[in-house]
């Protein structure tokens, strides 16, 4: 595995919904309890400029104190050259993720790997990736601590 890459921007785009927030020693992108609308974090990763062998992947982790629930998270990316508009580049949808607590889970670290191939990865380029966090069929019913990487394996 190479990597762990983690971004080197995080901004909370739905105001009320997510923050950031210090979660057992460690700054998290946190996001509420029983999510009302979609909320999403932008995130800005740098690809290094020789890629790893492997297939490049986004590793979310999730904690939250919880016996029960599921959260339900859409990566949304797109890698962006020199020279082109960050802000204005269109995201490609991976596809909806479940992360799902069950009893003893209370605050265990949860992971899901999501296989980056909505685009292409481009040595050298920057990756904007909006972390849409889905309200349908969102059942935490507590506020969730994440973070991200992206990993080749």
């Amino acid at each position: 595995m190479a990597g762990p890459f983690p971004p080197f921007s995080a901004i909370p785009i739905t105001s009320g919904s997510v923050w950031p927030e210090p979660y057992d020693g460690a700054e998290a992108m946190m996001v509420e309890a029983s999510v009302g609308a979609d909320s999403t974090w932008r995130l800005a990763f740098d690809v290094p400029t020789v890629l790893p062998s492997g297939t490049a992947k986004l590793r979310l982790s999730a904690r939250a104190n919880a016996a029960t629930g599921v959260a339900k998270v859409n990566p949304q990316w797109v890698s962006v050259a020199v020279e082109e508009d960050f802000g204005g580049a269109s995201v490609n949808a991976e596809g909806t993720q479940t992360v799902t607590w069950g009893t003893g889970d209370e605050d265990q670290i949860k992971e899901a790997k999501v296989d980056l191939d909505a685009d292409t990865v481009v040595a050298g380029e920057r990756i904007k990736m909006d972390l849409v966090f889905e309200t349908t069929d969102w059942t935490l019913a507590v506020k969730s601590a994440w973070d991200a990487a992206i990993i080749w394996e």
